[in-house]
């Protein structure tokens, strides 16, 4: 054979197997490819049964997924779509980075499904500037928690701070408390939360007039008097001792070694799923897999400051749909498909599993939950008090992200760790206030 015609030869073998995997031409199988991470201890196996559901009843189109983590996932999904090779479907939710590379799709007059079996504002934070990107598993919840047993030694009714919340200084009062030696010769602390990001700031800003970090005309809100105040307060935790003064260098992982040391009293950023994580934790210690002592978590609600809203943290989390640059409408259209059973009400354990409230009506009352019925009813009071997503543009998003990166965090370190004050911290929001917004 000449070698041209090899070559001819060649490229069409290349072409029909790039058709067969990525087009879903009449009678060829399509592959549609799910980015996922481990939402919870046992999701890849719902995930399975949800797969083999679906391929069931549509055997032209195959599902094959790449489970993440949480690490290194973010960054190896930034690759590939800067490089045009999305997934067809990613775990996770909009953002204004995503929408700007043209590779997201935009779900409007696109499904097959009634989007209003889904939460509403859920559905509003997988929206970004008039587009709908995905569809939603769950509303999480970005909260606060407490130590059950050193609650009820210091006579602290947690039932009703879960019903009616609480102010700054009546949780300031409540932590003090806690500043002691506890019985393993240990300091005990009022208050412990990561100190490696901004998170604590937000959800304190959140709850002292500052809903938003950025107004809906694109202004920056954190250039005011709540935004000191805010940082003030949590200056004051750490030199009043509730606060470890090394907050700063405390990570996640250490947040939770404080609390399950009976070190910490009240700590951040907790969530539902924490009820039936330190329930399997405490079931270890009494079958004696692990040595430690038994604990119960109790979810609570961010403190406000005197006559300001009480808010949750929080937002949704699911399914978004991206299209490769030579993806067929027919590939597109199976991949909606497929997001569509990702997220249906069969989908609707991960919520329940994760001790959320459901998001999709056909899964309420489906599955039963896992967590105790005060944290339940908590976990349920705090969903209603979650705010929906910002209106700004795919712009002002993007600025916002700068802001958080280039600023936030590290003018909040130096808060934390006594570098900077909180005066000087608001001179630096100040002026990148100027240099990234123009205001």
């Amino acid at each position: 054979m000449k070698k041209g015609v090899w070559l001819l030869f060649i490229f069409a073998l290349i072409f029909v197997s790039a058709c067969s995997n990525n087009t879903g031409g009449s009678g060829a199988t399509d592959t549609v490819k799910v980015w996922t991470y481990p939402v919870h201890e046992e999701y890849e196996d719902e995930l399975k049964e949800l797969i083999k559901s679906f391929e069931a009843e549509n055997e032209n189109i195959k599902i094959e997924y790449e489970y993440l983590s949480w690490a290194e996932g973010p960054q190896k999904f930034d690759i590939a779509l800067n490089s045009g090779t999305p997934p067809d479907i990613y775990f996770g939710k909009p953002q204004a980075k995503y929408v700007q590379t043209g590779l997201t799709v935009d779900l409007k007059d696109r499904l097959n499904v009634d989007v209003s079996d889904f939460d509403q504002v859920a559905i509003e934070h997988m929206s970004y500037d008039g587009g709908l990107y995905g569809l939603p598993i769950y509303m999480f919840l970005h909260v606060w928690g407490g130590n059950k047993q050193l609650m009820e030694e210091a006579g602290i009714d947690y039932e009703k701070i879960q019903r009616n919340g609480w102010t700054w200084s009546e949780f300031k009062e409540l932590a003090a408390k806690a500043n002691q030696t506890n019985s393993a010769g240990d300091q005990q602390y009022g208050f412990v939360f990561q100190g490696t990001n901004e998170e604590l700031l937000v959800h304190l800003a959140m709850n002292n007039g500052l809903p938003y970090r950025v107004d809906t005309s694109g202004a920056l809100t954190w250039t005011g008097d709540e935004i000191l105040e805010t940082m003030e307060y949590i200056r004051s935790l750490l030199d009043e001792g509730i606060m470890p003064r090394e907050t700063a260098a405390i990570d996640p992982a250490k947040r939770m070694e404080l609390f399950y040391n009976h070190q910490a009293l009240f700590f951040g950023r907790a969530i539902p799923y924490f009820d039936p994580v330190v329930e399997a934790r405490n079931q270890q210690i009494e079958e004696g897999e692990i040595e430690g002592e038994k604990i119960d978590f109790i979810l609570l609600p961010i403190p406000h400051n005197e006559g300001e809203q009480q808010i949750a943290f929080g937002g949704a989390e699911g399914y978004m749909l991206f299209t490769q640059r030579n993806a067929s409408d027919e590939h597109v259209a199976n991949s909606i498909k497929v997001l569509e059973h990702l997220t249906s009400a069969e989908a609707g354990k991960a919520a329940v599993d994760l001790a959320l409230p459901t998001v999709h009506k056909g899964a309420e009352g489906k599955f039963e939950s896992k967590v105790a019925p005060y944290n339940e009813e908590a976990a349920n009071v705090l969903a209603g008090l979650v705010l929906p997503p910002n209106d700004i543009s795919i712009e002002v998003g993007a600025l916002d992200d700068q802001f958080r990166t280039e600023v936030i965090i590290p003018t909040f370190q130096g808060v934390l760790n006594g570098e900077m004050s909180p005066e000087q911290a608001l001179d630096r929001f100040k002026q990148a206030n100027q240099t990234i917004f123009g205001q």
